[in-house]
């Protein structure tokens, strides 16, 4: 099944705070020519950045209140949900089609169109709006030019910079953007989501919302997809490293061809569980599962090693029984 994507999505789940933020700064024309916003994939960044577009872009579309629903049925709004309106610019990776993929980065040629596109007097006579989607990408050129446009902005212009690690973005680019952090929403909230859009049956839509860990696209990315099979793969992999027990069910599920996305889902799914023990230990608070007795240091180092051997064994094609049996024996170890 497929979903919609980010800019044709007219609901949002996230705290009603952050819109009423940028709603009352859009009202009182104080509007920042420079925003982040920040959080964990899947949490509704790149769905915000369109909701604010179409507020920026056709604010005679706005709903009354404090938020930023607009009027689907306007001509601006219909225009920046199609990703066709004269006065929105996104900057993302570019599809390489002689390799079939997107190209790893977003490069500086991109951002210098995007710099072009600015020096445009707007089509429609109001705004002109940039989604970078996401800075995370932009490579060290792409960078500093971006930045150039920060630090002189044209007039009437508003940057919406999607950002999963803005530790990964220079500091100056940091420093000339509002920051509005995006947090993780209630289970109870990505279940109603799921159900909304009619994935699964109850007690699926619940083992997606509690794997997602109220990041409502990131639920929805695992509802649509192979995210059953994964978890199911990864409750099987802890209880077999709790009980010592074979692992060859997980290994024949996300072998092969068909257990690309699986495979791609149960990594980042066993990385969350190492992370969230090492946070319960921080914390104090308790926590199940087969590392529960380690330090929060020591469930860091595994976390370290699992995470440097995942890439090299993905950038040098191993074989995946053999990347799982490795897994499997580093916290059978330290379990």
């Amino acid at each position: 099944m497929t979903f919609p994507a980010p800019h044709e999505r007219f609901d949002w789940i996230g705290d009603p705070s952050l819109e009423e933020t940028i709603r009352t700064a859009i009202n009182a024309r104080t509007f920042s020519h420079g925003w982040m916003l920040t959080g964990a994939a899947g949490i509704g960044k790149a769905t915000l950045a369109y909701r604010v577009a179409r507020a920026v872009l056709a604010p005679q579309a706005l709903a009354a209140g404090d938020i930023l629903d607009t009027d689907p049925s306007d001509k601006a709004v219909r225009l920046v949900t199609s990703r066709a309106h004269p006065d929105l610019f996104v900057a993302e990776r570019r599809w390489d089609e002689k390799k079939g993929r997107f190209e790893a980065e977003i490069t500086v040629d991109t951002i210098r169109t995007l710099t072009a596109f600015l020096q445009r007097t707007p089509a429609m006579g109001g705004w002109r709006v940039a989604i970078i989607d996401s800075a995370d990408e932009l490579n060290r050129n792409a960078s500093n030019a971006l930045l150039k446009v920060l630090e002189e902005p044209p007039s009437n212009t508003v940057l919406l910079l999607v950002c999963n690690a803005p530790g990964r973005l220079i500091p100056t680019i940091r420093s000339r953007c509002r920051r509005l952090d995006l947090r993780p929403v209630g289970i109870e909230a990505v279940q109603g989501f799921l159900e909304k859009e009619g994935y699964g049956q109850t007690e699926e839509i619940s083992a997606f919302a509690r794997a997602a860990k109220g990041r409502p696209g990131y639920a929805l990315t695992l509802a649509a997809g192979e995210g059953g099979e994964a978890i199911a793969a990864l409750d099987d992999f802890f209880r077999a490293v709790t009980s010592r027990a074979d692992i060859s069910t997980v290994i024949r599920a996300l072998s092969g061809k068909a257990g690309d996305d699986r495979w791609r889902i149960f990594k980042a799914l066993v990385l969350e569980a190492l992370t969230d023990q090492a946070r319960a230990k921080a914390s104090g608070e308790a926590h199940d599962g087969p590392l529960s007795h380690l330090s929060e240091n020591a469930v860091l180092d595994i976390w370290s090693e699992l995470r440097a051997f995942l890439d090299r064994g993905d950038a040098l094609n191993l074989d995946r029984g053999h990347m799982l049996q490795h897994m499997f024996r580093t916290i059978s170890k330290a379990a």
